[in-house]
């Protein structure tokens, strides 16, 4: 029985579980005699190894009891049921570790200057029952902080009426206590002298006590606020009379920390605090989060709320550490919320009167918050969990992503899994450069879909990114709600949509709608005919090309796969992108083969054919006709083959060359998705190559004498095509798609009838028969585009002229980004990663 259910789990676990990753991780694994995903199915998650960088087996087991309690492997249950389920995936903190953090310390700004004191506004809002908000800050030592704190506030520009009420616990710093003696003499603070040390939380009653009709807020004595934090953060209490605390984002304030999450981040980042705040303020505009707790560094408190629930508990919490906890656990079981407003970014040095004897306090917080609310650290655990201000620090990393690249120019849309739109983005790099338009390149943005529903988001060149560890967690089947205000935040001047593939219907749907809803133009460029066919290819379950002609056919071609697309009517799926491809800008399709099936759902004026472009092509040196000295006419097949292109067909063509003993060789210079295609007297598999000039290597050594490009689908372009029309290699492909399109125009190019997919014995007599005489002998000359629509597009908007043909030093080139271990066909230039 357990060897049954163990090979259930690999079968489920296999498409997505992560050898490289994993080894890579644990490489304590490398000693052991079994597998990787073995390995992990039967010690790795318990534990608490992750399977790939996409997921977080201790994350999920946290997030889900009811997994942990059934001791079910985690990984298993989110690919078998989990995801269809709704739950939520986390990426491996193996992942955010290869981030680099940035190390510069957190500087403190330097004491005022006298006149910058005496430039002060006074925040001293008499008479004393004139309406106001009171911010409460106690102080006990630390000058450079205190003088950092209170002229933050002091000169921060805020619309609501405040008074700056500080108090003296009985500083042991004479030059603390002298400061706040001349700033409360000059009128700029209201000051509270403790005779004695009454310790934090007695100094906050007295503050929260002085005036009993105003709101609070309590701010540390060492924080920095600015421009308007004040208006942003009473903003919630306004709104909502059941809110009874709010408290801001800080780089220092556990679950209200920024950019990670209950942790200190003592470190400076690309921009100083103003710009976060400012920033926070753009992304996140009013939203608020409910928490179970409030954080104290800097909390508004409703007055209401004080009185009702009362002041914190002194004779418990003594010197600080908990109190806040405490009073906001006692205002939930009165029906009062806590919320985090996460417009709002205040900066938090953290501990400088506690020092050494912060982690001390902590701990006797934490057994007292137990004694008195047995459910508190169960709700912290649950909340940290679920992360729920997760989007709100994505939309704030977003906000600094742009704000370091500035304008916005493209926004791509596109995928990790390689291949052609790889290909694309790669030569669309190369040819904004060429054209003048290095600027537009290295100001665009590229967002990749990859498994489980994740994203990678980045620049499209390899200008370096802040620290955005956010982003990592960016899950577009989690966070659909992001995707507007996602563009929003970016603004781009074109979106550029290359694909929908890798996401659920839910989130294409979502995606669709944020487009048209943008107000920015958008342009769908026709890669795959993902638009009329959930499966991108026409291949039905069989991975046999459906020949486009009934669409009852879909419904039971759909209900086979194991896609989440067997519940889609083919009808409401096109009608869907029917309508999303009407609001398009333009419809870009790279032959007339995929022109003609896009006009069936767009305005056939939106559609132009553009033939993608590829000047590094343009001058390669023609293959020589070579002579194999084995008798055999030699057949290059170029690329990773899936089924897609053929990887079945060119199975069965092996077996009857090796059945009939055929004069045929097969060179795959790539690699196929089958493991019987092999080594042998009558195939040679040359492995992955690295670009297109690694493949023009192998095959000027190969020398082949035909290509055949064995593609069962009707291809958009088929970039490997030119590879192959560039060394004038006389090529062989179905009458089918763009790949016959071309070859039709091809002078070597030969056409075979689409019946003989069907029919590998006759494919190989085919091969065998062809004069290659003619087809060497015919002109083969070949004009690549240089040129692409997109820089059409941008040198019409900036009325630039025609750029010179001088093309770009390949060290100057920028490379999409990508990842190299997801190439499905290698061609272009290596790729940086995002």
């Amino acid at each position: 029985m357990k060897a049954r259910q163990h090979n259930r789990i690999r079968q489920v676990l296999r498409k997505e579980f992560d050898d490289a990753y994993y080894m890579r991780t644990y490489p304590e694994v490398r000693r052991m005699r079994i597998g990787p995903l073995r390995h992990y199915i039967l010690v790795g998650w318990k534990e608490g190894k992750d399977p790939s960088e996409l997921f977080s087996t201790r994350a999920y087991l946290d997030m889900y009891h009811d997994v942990a309690g059934q001791k079910m492997n985690p990984f298993f249950h989110f690919l078998a049921y989990g995801r269809e389920e709704g739950r939520i995936a986390t990426i491996s903190n193996a992942r955010r570790r290869n981030l680099h953090r940035p190390v510069e310390a957190l500087k403190v700004p330097p004491i005022p200057t006298e006149a910058e004191w005496a430039a002060a506004p006074k925040r001293v809002v008499d008479p004393e029952t004139a309406p106001a908000v009171n911010v409460v800050i106690p102080v006990y030592k630390s000058l450079q902080h205190v003088a950092a704190t209170i002229y933050s506030v002091l000169v921060a520009e805020c619309e609501v009426p405040f008074e700056c009420l500080v108090i003296d616990d009985c500083s042991p710093e004479p030059e603390v206590s002298a400061l706040l003696a001349k700033l409360g003499a000059s009128g700029h603070i209201r000051l509270i002298v403790n005779e004695t040390n009454k310790g934090f939380v007695t100094s906050v009653n007295v503050g929260m006590a002085h005036n009993t009709h105003r709101d609070v807020v309590l701010l540390n004595a060492d924080t920095v606020v600015h421009d308007g934090w004040l208006d942003r953060l009473m903003r919630p209490l306004r709104d909502d009379p059941e809110i009874a605390t709010v408290t801001p984002l800080s780089n220092n304030a556990t679950i209200a920390s920024y950019p990670n999450t209950a942790v200190d981040n003592a470190f400076e980042l690309e921009v100083d605090s103003a710009t976060i705040d400012r920033l926070a303020a753009k992304a996140n505009g009013a939203t608020v989060v409910d928490v179970p707790t409030g954080v104290g560094f800097a909390m508004a408190i409703r007055r209401a709320a004080l009185d009702e629930i009362g002041l914190f508990d002194a004779e418990t919490f003594g010197l600080g550490y908990g109190e806040e906890c405490d009073f906001c656990m006692r205002a939930i079981k009165g029906g009062w919320r806590n919320v985090l407003a996460t417009g709002v970014y205040v900066r938090h040095f953290g501990s400088m009167s506690f020092g050494p004897s912060q982690l001390a306090r902590s701990e006797k917080a934490q057994a007292l918050l137990a004694a008195k609310h047995p459910d508190y650290a169960g709700r912290i655990a649950r909340h940290i969990a679920a992360d729920p201000v997760l989007p709100s620090r994505i939309l704030l990393d977003v906000a600094r992503l742009e704000a370091a690249m500035g304008p916005v120019s493209v926004l791509f849309f596109s995928h990790t899994r390689g291949g052609g739109i790889e290909t694309y983005l790669e030569n669309t790099a190369k040819t904004l450069i060429d054209n003048g338009l290095r600027d537009v390149a290295r100001r665009a943005i590229v967002v990749q879909t990859q498994v489980q529903g994740f994203v990678k988001i980045g620049p499209f060149g390899r200008k370096p990114l802040p620290y955005l560890p956010n982003l990592e967690g960016l899950n577009l089947e989690r966070h659909k709600d992001l995707l507007s205000p996602l563009i929003e935040l970016l603004d781009p001047e074109l979106v550029h949509m290359n694909s929908f593939a890798g996401l659920s219907v839910p989130s294409i749907a979502r995606l669709m709608e944020a487009l048209m809803s943008s107000g920015r133009p958008y342009w769908h460029v026709w890669h795959d005919h993902q638009p009329l066919c959930p499966r991108l290819t026409f291949l039905d379950a069989e991975d046999r090309y459906c020949g486009e002609t009934d669409a009852t056919r879909c419904t039971a071609c759909l209900a086979a796969t194991s896609t989440s697309f067997e519940w889609v009517r083919i009808e409401d799926w096109r009608e869907r992108f029917r309508k999303y491809l009407s609001q398009a800008a333009m419809v870009s399709a790279p032959s007339e083969a995929a022109a003609l099936r896009a006009r069936r759902l767009a305005d056939v004026a939106k559609v132009e054919v553009h033939p993608h472009a590829e000047p590094h092509l343009a001058d390669i040196e023609p293959l020589e006709r070579g002579t194999a000295e084995d008798g055999k006419r030699h057949i290059l097949i170029l690329g990773a083959i899936g089924p897609h292109k053929g990887a079945y067909l060119i199975h069965a063509m092996l077996q009857d060359i090796e059945r009939r003993k055929l004069p045929l060789h097969l060179d795959i210079v790539g690699y196929t998705a089958l493991r019987e295609i092999a080594n042998g007297p009558n195939c040679t598999v040359h492995g992955k190559y690295h670009g297109d000039a690694d493949a023009i290597a192998r095959i000027r050594t190969i020398q082949p004498d035909l290509c055949l490009f064995a593609s069962i689908w009707p291809e958009t372009y088929l970039f490997t095509l030119s590879v192959v029309m560039a060394l004038h290699l006389p090529t062989v492909a179905f009458d089918l798609g763009a790949q016959a399109e071309r070859l039709k125009a091809y002078a070597r190019g030969h056409v075979l009838p689409e019946r003989l997919m069907e029919d590998p014995v006759a494919i190989n007599d085919a091969l065998l028969a062809l004069d290659l005489d003619p087809l060497w002998s015919a002109p083969a000359a070949v004009d690549f585009p240089v040129d692409g629509t997109l820089s059409d597009y941008f040198r019409a908007k900036m009325a630039l002229p025609a750029p010179e043909e001088t093309p770009s030093p390949s060290h100057e080139r920028i490379a999409a980004p990508a990842s190299a271990e997801t190439r499905a066909e290698s061609a272009g230039p290596m790729a940086l990663p995002l």
